[in-house]
């Protein structure tokens, strides 16, 4: 492993309690008629397979999509919707997700990166719906949405539809417009763990009053963490707690394992 996942999974244990540890026992001294110790390298795990992908949601709109590694537990990434992003800002941390043995997909939603279309909010479901679609005929049964901004209002969306392992909002809203909004009578219903994330300043307003509010909607297993500062949903990676971001959600998803 890297060191920085050395230090991403020393943040998880902190953030997310783990079984029992042990300390490793001291190694013996050789004597004069031991044969000599091998000298410990440290290895370097093979690349995760990487492949681009597409699939057509329901209103016939090709997206196109990247996955990462093989795993038991298939994340959707979906970007949010600030000036020129797509799923390339989700990519490092879907690396880093395909090393650590899950599946991870990234897509640009509809009139973004290279998916065809035109970006209608109100439409972002289907993209959602259709990249969960793509994960299950490939024999995924098991798919987390994780989702910033739109992508988080779409991934939390997408679990009133349907069975997820797991659901995490980034600094989003509830309403993109209809089909895509979601009331507050439907938080009981969100009964998958869930982790909703925002910056205490985030600069779109109101979105933390929000996520506060979604929070105190939903039912348990949850968790909330507000990260100081104004960036807005995935700025957070690049930010100086851009570690403990990526650890809090690496953390929230190895407790679904």
């Amino acid at each position: 492993m890297s060191s920085r996942i050395y230090i991403l999974l020393a943040l998880v244990a902190v953030l997310v309690p783990l079984g029992g540890c042990s300390t490793p026992a001291t190694p013996s001294k050789a004597t004069p008629t031991s044969p000599p110790a091998a000298t410990p390298t440290e290895t370097t795990p093979p690349s995760a397979r990487v492949d681009e992908v597409s699939f057509t949601t329901d209103d016939d709109v090709k997206l196109s999509g990247t996955l990462f590694g093989d795993g038991e537990i298939a994340v959707i990434l979906a970007h949010q919707g600030a000036q020129g992003a797509d799923q390339t800002s989700w990519e490092p941390f879907a690396s880093l997700l395909a090393e650590e043995g899950f599946t991870a997909l990234t897509f640009d939603f509809r009139g973004r990166g290279q998916s065809e279309g035109i970006l209608q909010e109100n439409e972002l479901v289907r993209d959602v719906r259709a990249a969960a679609t793509f994960l299950r005929d490939r024999g995924s049964s098991r798919i987390v949405c994780v989702g910033a901004s739109m992508g988080g209002t779409s991934c939390l969306k997408l679990a009133l539809e349907t069975d997820l392992e797991g659901l995490v909002v980034i600094a989003s809203t509830m309403s993109l417009g209809p089909p895509t909004d979601v009331y507050p009578q439907d938080f009981p219903l969100l009964t998958m763990p869930k982790l909703f994330v925002c910056a205490e300043d985030d600069r779109y307003a109101g979105l933390t009053e929000r996520a506060q509010e979604m929070y105190d909607l939903s039912p348990e297993p949850k968790q909330i963490k507000f990260f100081p500062g104004v960036v807005h949903g995935t700025e957070l990676f690049d930010t100086p707690q851009g570690d403990e971001f990526t650890a809090l959600l690496l953390g929230f998803l190895e407790g679904l394992r």
